[in-house]
């Protein structure tokens, strides 16, 4: 049986069936999902020249904020899987965008790096994030901006902690202002 709901008011109380409240929410999920994909093409498009992807930019931008970590930690910052992000800092390290330290008292673990040539193109990654960041907010007013920001922050939030191995540090609570 279909679970009515009632919604109380001035006049007379209307049944509203739950899917009333649902159906719109439905398709969150997958419109992340779209968006991501959407938003990595367009990110694509605009960076050509850097011969870098967006989740190289991405954990390249997040080291660059939190230099020496070790790439468990970087994994936890960027909410990638520990081993694709391994893969990801093998191609960094060859193009020599990244380097990997002893860590005093670890012998297993490695403190992160950007080199020099990583440093000297952080200025152009942000314009190529901020292009494509404007083309995908493009139309909204500030206030939805921020909206949308918080909402996104507070979904990484839940869906970090429902992961026992990842921190509960998201890439959007360094962004939200």
């Amino acid at each position: 049986m279909l679970k009515q709901l009632h919604r109380p008011g001035p006049a007379k109380a209307e049944r509203l069936d739950v899917f009333t409240y649902v159906k719109p929410i439905q398709r969150v999920g997958f419109s992340l999902l779209y968006a991501g994909r959407l938003y990595a093409r367009c990110f694509q498009e605009h960076s050509r020249g850097l011969e870098l992807d967006l989740t190289q930019c991405g954990a390249l931008l997040m080291l660059a904020q939190n230099e020496g970590v070790t790439q468990q930690r970087l994994a936890e910052l960027t909410v990638i899987d520990p081993a694709a992000l391994g893969r990801v800092l093998d191609r960094l390290e060859a193009q020599e965008w990244i380097e990997r330290h002893p860590r005093p008292g670890d012998r297993r673990a490695r403190s992160l790096v950007i080199t020099q040539k990583a440093r000297t193109h952080l200025p152009l990654i942000w314009k190529v994030v901020q292009k494509s960041q404007l083309a995908a907010l493009q139309g909204l007013p500030l206030e939805e901006m921020r909206l949308l920001a918080r909402a996104l922050d507070r979904v990484l939030a839940n869906l970090t902690r429902r992961q026992p191995s990842r921190g509960l540090a998201t890439p959007l609570q360094r962004r939200i202002a």
